[in-house]
């Protein structure tokens, strides 16, 4: 028999449900992690919020294959080709079990439309920031335009101009099919109930024993060398890369990715010359953990969105290498913009398309990081400019900063929604 105050309890407990939240991530790690770690935000910061991944099974893209990144560098096109094939399970999926609001990846623009149809809000969740994401909808405008020309400049944008060649462009601002058409795609970032950018994620788990090599190095005295989860070298430029890390008389941390890629760019004698300053990590490492060792003094990036979060919260200088997608935007906030990187070479020909870049020869990369490497030399104000930008990221992230204070905001607005049955 319940007692009195029991009664009181259950009586002043005016909401007991659970709000069932879906997330739909794309197929790969830096979208994967980085939404995982959303959800439990979400979950951290109201408990009536109970949120589901949504993820697809192995034989549906491909036997073996889950992530972009996983595979040989060719599986990544057919994986992305299969984001188009999944609409129809997602479909059926949110009309079966009807969540309150759904949080799809920004490359499933199809979703806002479902949400929409079943009444519920739909936020879009982006594995890049808000910079690129501007960047991107003015090409997107511009449409078939981008084609009769060398370079773009974009305007509207505080700040300094911001001109791009057009082989720098993401490749799929030029594509004009009937699932991604440039106005649909506008129109269902337009649509949603709200928009979340990446949040610096916890980086996974890897190779910890290069955590202990480092402890071994002088403080600022290692450049991090890692291009993500997605992009390959060919062997040629893996040789040259190596021979200028070598030349260069740094120490360094090196993450080589690519299962589809043999040791035939190994220099002969490299790694016995390399060995008492050198590491090369073959696979997965914890990235997070590395850029935040005091022993970091550098980061070569490819520009991908979870490398800059976390190079920038590490209060990391960078060293800009961009090779697909929208690391040549992203580079742009980076070093004209914002001011905590350079990039690792001017005078080269480059572009989002691997066969139309050229290779950048040893030299050249020996060059560029002994001299970024001087706290300092000629890059000083990089440095500078990092740690300050750190100390900034770290505030907004913390209890009270701007970061928290927005998902504060978003949530009690996603909650205030989803009560009233609303996906305004």
């Amino acid at each position: 028999m319940a007692s009195s105050n029991d009664t009181l309890a259950n009586s002043n407990n005016v909401n007991l449900k659970k709000w069932r939240v879906f997330l739909i991530p794309y197929f790969a790690r830096g979208h994967l992690i980085p939404m995982r770690d959303f959800a439990g935000l979400l979950s951290a910061n109201h408990p009536d919020i109970e949120p589901t991944m949504v993820v697809t099974p192995t034989p549906s893209l491909k036997p073996d294959i889950e992530t972009v990144g996983i595979g040989k560098s060719t599986d990544s096109s057919a994986i992305d080709k299969a984001a188009h094939m999944a609409r129809p399970g997602q479909e059926q999926v949110l009309q079966k079990y009807k969540p309150d609001a759904v949080v799809a990846d920004v490359m499933f623009p199809w979703i806002a439309a479902i949400a929409a149809d079943l009444g519920i809000p739909c936020i879009f969740f982006s594995g890049t920031g808000a910079f690129p994401i501007l960047i991107i909808r003015f090409l997107l405008k511009m449409g078939t335009y981008l084609g009769i020309h060398d370079h773009v400049t974009v305007s509207g944008l505080p700040g300094p101009e911001i001109r791009m060649p057009v082989l720098e462009l993401p490749t799929f601002v030029f594509e004009n099919n009937n699932m991604q058409k440039p106005e649909r795609v506008i129109k269902s970032w337009n649509d949603v109930f709200g928009y979340v950018h990446n949040v610096i994620e916890q980086g996974g788990e890897g190779e910890t024993n290069c955590l202990r090599w480092l402890d071994n190095k002088e403080q600022q005295s290692v450049i991090f060398v890692s291009f993500g989860s997605q992009c390959y070298f060919k062997s040629a430029q893996l040789h040259e890369l190596a021979m200028g890390l070598e030349e260069s008389g740094q120490s360094f941390l090196w993450v080589v990715r690519g299962v589809d890629q043999s040791d035939k760019w190994i220099p002969e004698g490299w790694e016995e010359r390399i060995a008492n300053r050198g590491l090369v990590v073959r696979g997965w490492a914890p990235q997070l953990a590395i850029l935040v060792h005091a022993a970091i003094g550098a980061f070569m990036t490819h520009c991908g969105w979870n490398s800059i979060l976390e190079g920038t919260a590490a209060g990391v200088p960078m060293l800009t290498w961009p090779l697909a997608f929208e690391q040549f935007i992203n580079e742009k906030l980076l070093v004209d913009v914002v001011g905590c990187a350079a990039r690792l070479w001017e005078g080269w020909k480059r572009s989002t398309k691997e066969t139309e870049s050229e290779l950048v020869p040893s030299m050249v990369i020996a060059h560029a990081v002994s001299r970024f490497m001087e706290p300092e030399g000629e890059h000083s104000s990089v440095h500078c400019k990092a740690r300050e930008l750190g100390a900034v990221v770290r505030s907004a992230m913390a209890d009270g900063g701007s970061s928290m204070s927005d998902l504060s905001r978003l949530i009690s607005d996603l909650i205030n929604a989803m009560e009233n049955k609303t996906c305004q």
